[in-house]
């Protein structure tokens, strides 16, 4: 049964923005309207969505609200509306339509239902695809990439993408012997007996997929060269292909070029051989401690960072990157945390990470990784990390997805150092970092910081309350918040309130909108960005907008301005 306008209204007051709802005026069926049609449709796992339509979004001093404002002619839109679904489509769409009132004012509600996974993409044709097939993400209709039709299509059999294309300029002369010979080593030690062994290289290289006959001359497709190419290989068809180890000092990215790093170590070599490189570089770096399995007296060596969570993070970031695109793939080590970050934004949603799916980009290296064990399973990857963290007593990882700047992160952050012996199975400080990172033991003021952090993260935004944050101010700064809450004051006068909070330490928007009582948007909108431009506020993570930590400080003396 549809829902009535008068409770789609309700909901979208209450939530302001909702994936399955969008509001416009519209009073004739343009093309902005066709494309979120065509984005309910398309969206796995949705299940449709309703169009509001009659209803203007009205935007107050404190939050967002909706209202409804009429369709002239109601009769003609629907006529409109199903004649496009049905004509300009690759697929005819059938939205049901029904005319409702709010307040005694006329407008149109529009359920789109998702549409069968055989059908899709949906798209326009005289657009084509991909651009003129659009997904619902968030509450936005986004035009698709390539990558998007995979997992529109979520077809459980790995696709023929831009790993299986072949490379015309090259041969297989260009291929490394040393890179062949690491995969026979790492499959032989998984399977001695593995068929595959047995073939001579070019053979081996038709049986992975790594080349293909064109012509009757064996070419190297995509996944050949970067799985097998020489240096001077990947530098003339992928110049970004390598992967960088970037070691920051302290816990934040610094724009002063001269202090930003304490080392960078840049691999540009077949997949397989940087991969060894890079995560005997990330071990060799990080503390290590003893670990206690569960169930066993005898404890082991482990690196603070469990070994088997940052080599499925590493493995990941290379696997289930975007070639397609002129950036490295970065490992950014900082001292409280690794983090994983790749071209290519999760081709599933965040919160769908760790269910087995068909969302692969790349599905030959996958598959190769996963031939060697270096790689988990199909859908297992996640989990796994999640898992030994949970295992180890690490913090739990985080994984952002940035669909506007096209990447992924992945976030391993390290356990709080304890100086007594360890309880159930979690790992205590042993010995020191590699050389060049920091010996400092951390002091307590520190540990006490980063288990308030751990605590604040089990508990959840729920728990912050206005008295928990006013309490914590200094008092001088407290006393000047306290009288601008409650009370109807200026911009200026609660710009100068957020400049003062922001002055005792870096606060987030979850704890802004606690404190000043303020919906998020009109912070964000009407006071944090005037002030990120003026330079009278920073961001604490410049570099990664979506970082889950991110907060509002005072801009650093020597600190440029951050947009």
């Amino acid at each position: 049964m549809m829902h009535s306008a008068a409770e789609l209204l309700r909901e979208l007051n209450a939530v302001d923005e909702s994936p399955g709802i969008e509001a416009k005026r519209a009073s004739e069926a343009g093309k902005s309207l066709l494309e979120t049609v065509i984005a309910f449709a398309n969206e796995p796992g949705l299940g449709g969505g309703y169009l509001l339509l009659g209803i203007e979004r009205v935007s107050g001093a404190d939050n967002t609200s909706y209202r409804a404002v009429g369709i002239p002619d109601p009769d003609k839109l629907q006529s409109d509306l199903a004649t496009q679904c049905a004509s300009t489509l690759n697929i005819p769409l059938r939205p049901q339509m029904r005319v409702d009132h709010v307040d005694g004012i006329t407008v149109l509600v529009v359920y789109v239902p998702e549409a069968a996974t055989v059908d899709k993409p949906v798209y326009l044709k005289a657009t084509g695809l991909p651009r003129g097939a659009f997904r619902r993400i968030g509450s936005t209709d986004q035009r698709c990439t390539d990558d998007d039709l995979w997992a529109l299509r979520q077809i459980d059999e790995p696709q023929p993408g831009f790993d299986a294309k072949v490379v015309d300029d090259c041969t297989i002369d260009e291929l490394d012997p040393a890179a062949i010979a690491e995969y026979r080593r790492l499959r032989a030690l998984v399977n001695p007996q593995a068929e595959e062994l047995a073939y001579p290289d070019e053979e081996l290289l038709e049986a992975l997929l790594a080349a293909r006959r064109i012509k009757g001359e064996l070419k190297p497709t995509v996944a050949g060269v970067l799985l097998f190419g020489k240096p001077l290989t990947l530098r003339r068809l992928f110049p970004t292909a390598e992967v960088s180890y970037v070691r920051v000092v302290g816990t934040e990215w610094v724009s002063d070029p001269e202090r930003r790093f304490a080392a960078t170590l840049d691999v540009r070599k077949a997949a397989l051989l940087s991969f060894r490189q890079i995560a005997a570089a990330i071990e060799d770096d990080l503390p290590k401690g003893f670990y206690l399995p569960p169930d066993s007296h005898q404890s082991l060596q482990e690196p603070l960072v469990p070994r088997k969570a940052f080599r499925e993070a590493l493995v990941n970031a290379i696997i289930h990157r975007s070639y397609r695109f002129n950036q490295p793939t970065i490992v950014v080590r900082y001292s409280d945390r690794i983090e994983f970050i790749n071209t290519g934004y999760s081709l599933k949603p965040v919160s769908e990470l760790g269910r087995t799916g068909p969302a692969q980009r790349n599905p030959i290296l996958a598959s190769i990784f996963r031939d060697v064990e270096i790689a988990e399973a199909k859908g297992s990857g996640i989990r796994t990390i999640r898992r030994v963290c949970e295992e180890y007593g690490c913090p739990p990882p985080e994984f952002i997805s940035n669909r506007q700047g096209g990447t992924f992160t992945t976030i391993l952050r390290l356990p709080v150092i304890e100086d007594h012996a360890a309880k159930g199975n979690k790992i205590v400080q042993a010995s020191s970092p590699a050389a060049g990172a920091s010996k400092a033991k951390p002091s307590n003021s520190s540990l006490e910081a980063s288990n308030l952090n751990l605590e604040a993260s089990k508990s959840g935004a729920q728990q912050i309350t206005q008295a928990s944050l006013l309490e914590a101010l200094p008092q001088s700064i407290r006393q000047a918040v306290e009288r601008t809450i409650g009370t109807r004051q200026s911009a200026e006068q609660l710009q100068e309130a957020i400049h003062l909070v922001c002055s005792s330490r870096p606060f987030r928007l979850d704890e802004m909108e606690v404190l000043f009582g303020r919906h998020r948007k009109y912070l964000t909108a009407k006071h944090l960005r005037p002030m990120l431009r003026d330079g009278r506020l920073a961001l604490r993570y410049p570099y990664t907008p979506n970082h889950p930590d991110q907060a509002y400080q005072l801009l650093k003396k020597g600190d440029g301005k951050h947009d």
